[in-house]
């Protein structure tokens, strides 16, 4: 168990639209390098979307070389540039590690089209026939010499890299412990290997369960294959940080070897229940209510039902992540606001685990859905450039041209200059919850103690270390309510009144308390 990460906060770049350092109207490595002091007021861990040389057809998860920086980015030394300060501020870096497949143009697959054989014929999973494969293995994709189709991981030039079959039940397909598939797992380790000698402190690991086909609920066999690859690699990298998109930590951490694990809008109802139920808040259309609205009409239920499963699964293996939003989902700022952010983040991140803050979250970037950009469709809106003054580009570039994605016209009032300014903010506020889990160690992600008083409006749970205790009460709900709850030194509040023994929780409202 990495102890080291037990009082951490991650925080998600987007690198193409974080901070443009050359006036090309593109993030980039020396941006965020330049932005890492921002970086450190909310974080102790970075992840960066893959910065890997790529053809954007999915926004860079479409690899074409995993040991080359993508030049819209900048240099390999501006990566070990960006390492060496983030080390200088006590922070750690994670790249992305995209080995479910790789682009279409990479060299692996060229040479795996071929007629003829060769040492990357059986990288790739392929059927033995163009014509009249077994369903739902029968897609024509006729664009090779090889006579037979691929597998897909996900879009159709992102051809599935050859982790093997849990079951083999045809000709062409290798058991996920044959020869061939053990060569992509050397494969893979050897990615890991250069880049934590060049300095990176590990990985977010993309599509993580995806690596064997045919695998059970469980996925017990990409649970073992990933154990196996970590296991090798902490011999020689013994704090190496490794972070699954998964959404099952009682997989993928206790059985696979993650540090940590996302609660996703996939897998399990919770987290979508908790914050993405409404219209146009995930991905996958929903018509509902979130928890935290005010309406008041959604419940924690089913969140807190999956979170203490897989919290109690987790123990003394590694942490659970609940994110604000990532790439992936629209901003968690649809259909809330100021206040209504401030209510989620002090829910967040006074949970057990280790939370992760989506660029531009911290101040209620918004979201709407705009034209496609690298594969992003429904996803593009909330990758937009990074908010940070009411000046050109919102700060974003100094250049004249066209940014690579659209900035959105509230940036005038909607940025960090101008939120920096004013007390109540919510970068503010995140800022001063960000400094009290830091100091409490009752707050920090390990296995202190964990009591759910209540899983309605308003939601209360209890945080120890042992000596001492917290009490958390958040009400994202209009409704006011009052509470008959010990009392004690308030840490972080907001629309609270705290008198004779009693809590008045007036409408979106949030208080830590020390007992």
């Amino acid at each position: 168990m990495n102890h080291h990460i037990r009082n951490s906060i991650m925080y998600n770049v987007y690198p193409t639209s974080f901070y443009d350092s050359n006036g090309d109207g593109i993030g980039d490595l020396k941006g965020i390098t330049e932005k890492l002091p921002y970086i450190k007021q909310f974080a102790d861990i970075v992840w960066i979307n893959p910065v890997f040389k790529s053809p954007f057809r999915d926004g860079g998860y479409d690899i074409a070389d995993y040991y080359a920086i993508d030049e819209r980015f900048g240099t390999m030394e501006d990566a070990e540039e960006l390492f060496k300060k983030a080390h200088e501020l006590g922070l750690r870096v994670l790249f992305d590690l995209v080995v479910g497949h790789t682009s279409d143009e990479h060299p692996w697959f060229r040479e795996s089209q071929k007629h003829e054989q060769n040492q990357y014929s059986d990288y790739y999973i392929w059927t033995d026939d163009v014509y009249g494969g077994p369903v739902p293995y029968n897609n024509i994709s006729g664009n090779s010499e090889r006579n037979g189709n691929y597998i897909l991981n996900y879009y159709c030039f992102q051809p599935a890299l050859n982790f093997g079959f849990a079951e083999k039940k045809f000709s062409w397909q290798n058991h996920y412990l044959d020869e061939p598939c053990l060569k992509i797992h050397e494969e893979v380790m050897n990615i890991i290997r250069f880049w934590l000698k060049k300095g990176v402190d590990g990985f977010r690991v993309d599509m993580a369960p995806s690596i064997i086909k045919g695998d059970t609920i469980e996925k017990k066999c990409a649970c073992e294959v990933w154990t196996k690859i970590f296991g090798k690699v902490r011999e020689e990298y013994p704090e190496a940080i490794f972070v699954s998109e998964w959404g099952q930590p009682e997989y993928a951490v206790k059985n696979g070897s993650f540090d940590i694990d996302f609660f996703t809008h996939e897998c399990d109802e919770g987290y979508t229940h908790l914050l993405r139920n409404q219209p146009d808040a995930n991905i996958i259309a929903k018509d509902g209510h979130s928890y935290f609205q005010k309406e008041g009409l959604g419940e924690a239920k089913k969140f807190f039902a999956y979170f203490m499963r897989n919290l109690e699964a987790v123990k003394g293996k590694g942490y659970i992540s609940i994110p604000t939003g990532n790439h992936d989902l629209p901003r968690f700022s649809k259909w809330r606001d100021a206040e209504d952010l401030k209510a989620v983040f002090a829910f967040i991140l006074a949970l057990p685990g280790v939370p992760l803050i989506y660029y531009g979250d911290e101040i209620g970037m918004s979201y709407e859905k705009i034209k496609n950009k690298d594969g992003g469709y429904r996803r593009t809106g909330s990758r937009t450039p990074m908010q940070w003054t009411s000046g050109k580009n919102a700060g974003f570039s100094t250049g004249d041209g066209e940014m690579y994605l659209p900035i959105y016209d509230d940036y005038k009032d909607i940025n960090v200059e101008t939120q920096e300014a004013q007390e109540n903010s919510l970068i503010n506020t995140v800022k001063r919850m960000v400094a009290v889990k830091r100091e409490y160690p009752e707050l920090f992600a390990s296995d202190n103690a964990f009591e759910v008083i209540s899983d309605d409006y308003p939601a209360i749970f209890k945080r120890s270390d042992g000596e001492n205790t917290l009490l958390c009460i958040v009400n994202p709900s209009e409704r006011v309510y009052t509470l008959d709850v010990q009392t004690g030194e308030t840490l972080i509040s907001s629309n609270v009144t705290v008198e004779d023994g009693k809590v008045t929780m007036k409408g979106v409202s949030y208080l830590w308390m020390k007992l």
